[in-house]
Order: C-alpha cells, then structure tokens, then sequence
C-alpha cells in the first residue's frame, strides 16, 4: 500500500487504489499547524511554567498529544487509499472508520457540487478531508448503511461525499462494476 501513496491510481493485491490526498492541500495544512503548534507550545509553557508549573504541564501534554494525533492522521491519510476489491468500496479516510460499500449498493455516483447544501442532513456522511472545498463526489446508495458515530451512536446513511485525485479513473471504475 506505501507504493499506492505514490500514485493517484494503483492495481496490486489489495485492489484498485485510490489517492484522496494529493489535491487538497491536506499535508502542508498539517505540516503548518504542526509548526505553529511547536512555536505555540514553547511560548505558552514558559508563560506558564513562571506562572504555575501544575498548568505548564497541563498545555504540554495537550499540546502533544495535538501534535501526535495531527501527524497520525497525516500518516493514516497517506497510507490508506481508497480500495476496490471484490466488489467492495472501501473508504477509510484518515482515522477516521472504515465504511465498506458493495458496489451493487450505488445507485449512483454524483458530483459534490451539492454538498454545502446537504451536509447537515442526518443521512449525509462526510468523508472529505477539508470541509472548506465541495468534496469530488456524491455517493447515492440504494439501501442505508449503519454509520457508527461519537459514543456509540449509530446513524442510517444514504449519500456519503469524498474526495478522489483521479477523478474520471474513479468514475469509470465505479460505472464499470
């Protein structure tokens, strides 16, 4: 899969690979927070650490553990493509979880341009990497998927939008099955 990363599309034993990340901006957004939030932490905790050493401690362990879980994303996110497999659509966008879809369960592959409008719907699934850009695609499904959420709770999803580099290979790839 390390070879997937590479490429906008790739076919090997685990599939037909897709990449999410390349067009976004995704990792020099990452790599920028990252920067900042050393720059931030240093400044911060010798602030704080005058002022009370129990809060300096506090930020710190905080601070890194921000830092940990933006660089495992980043890491998550360029490790883990999109995969075709056996008549499986498998989106595992980031560490966030995974959401396999049969292909006989797409009832239609749409543009994202509809996405500001739709994205607070209860069964809409967001798995696009910046919520600022309307997602490449709009995946309408015949029958609802259960979607595991925050606590435990689980929601019915009819349309789930994310984003794909190559965009036409995808489509074809999706019309094809």
């Amino acid at each position: 899969m390390a070879r997937a990363a590479e490429l906008e599309r790739y076919q090997g034993n685990e599939g037909i690979l897709f990449t999410y990340h390349k067009q976004t901006g995704y990792i020099g957004f990452i790599w920028a927070m990252v920067v900042v939030m050393v720059i931030e932490t240093a400044g911060v905790s010798y602030l704080l650490y005058n002022w009370s050493p129990i809060l300096h401690w506090i930020h710190l362990v905080l601070s890194i553990s921000v830092i940990v879980f933006l660089l495992v994303d980043l890491r998550a996110v360029t490790r883990n493509p999109i995969q075709i497999k056996n008549n499986e659509l498998s989106l595992k966008i980031g560490i966030r979880p995974r959401v396999i879809i049969a292909t006989e369960n797409i009832k239609e592959l749409k543009s994202g341009s509809l996405y500001q409008e739709v994205r607070k719907n209860k069964e809409v699934l967001d798995l696009s990497l910046f919520s600022l850009d309307d997602p490449t695609f709009e995946l309408v499904l015949n029958h609802p998927i259960q979607d595991k959420a925050l606590f435990g709770k689980t929601k019915d999803i009819t349309r789930i939008f994310f984003s794909v580099d190559d965009k036409n290979a995808f489509s074809a790839m999706i019309s094809e099955k």
